[in-house]
């Protein structure tokens, strides 16, 4: 297991590599400016074929499954400057692992702050009595029976009031015969009399 997770991650360290490689030079030959559209044509789609590989490396079925792996430091710094070995190995994300800076990369307690206004949360919700909580569950259900009510209504009202989209059918006939005159002329007359 522990090969085949170093094979994958080594090759998924390539692939990454590929892909920052191909990002730093796009973004040198833009800040250098006089890129012509070929050749961003030309980046977009090795990153596109970069990218493509590194999704076909994560999710090979030989590939372990690396969210269910933990990772721990082994060793703290002592010091407080940064750690040059660990800043090069991470490419300057993390300067230090030190003990004080270790509780913020690695937390799964809540913020002493926060930890506290979740208990006075909970503390009120349990100050709540059955029957209050029955009660305000009846007044919101009344309330948007209520809401319901008002709003088919309204909708009922409103169909009443708009008229129907249905023409009489007089009207309609007449429409029909505009409509002919209008596409194929008929029904009109000449305004050419014959002269004698």
């Amino acid at each position: 297991m522990e090969k085949e997770v170093d094979n994958a991650l080594s090759t998924i360290h390539q692939r990454v590599n590929g892909v920052k490689g191909s990002l730093q030079t796009f973004m040198r030959k833009l800040e250098l400016g006089g890129v012509i559209w070929p050749d961003v044509n030309e980046n977009f789609t090795t990153l596109a074929g970069q990218l493509n590989f590194l999704q076909k490396a994560l999710t090979k079925e030989d590939t372990p499954q690396l969210q269910n792996l933990v990772l721990l430091p082994l060793m703290t710094s002592t010091g407080t400057g940064p750690d040059t070995t660990l800043e090069q190995l991470t490419e300057g994300r993390i300067p230090y692992m030190a003990q004080d800076s270790l509780p913020n990369y690695l937390r799964t307690k809540l913020d002493l702050e926060i930890e506290k206004k979740e208990h006075f949360v909970n503390n009120e919700v349990d100050r709540i009595s059955e029957n209050n909580l029955q009660q305000q569950i009846c007044d919101l259900n009344n309330l948007s029976d209520t809401i319901s009510e008002i709003i088919q209504t309204t909708r009922d009202s409103w169909d009443d009031l708009t008229p129907h989209s249905r023409l009489p059918e007089n009207e309609n006939k007449e429409l029909n015969k505009l409509m002919s005159a209008l596409e194929t002329g008929k029904g009109l007359r000449s305004n050419n009399r014959k002269r004698g």
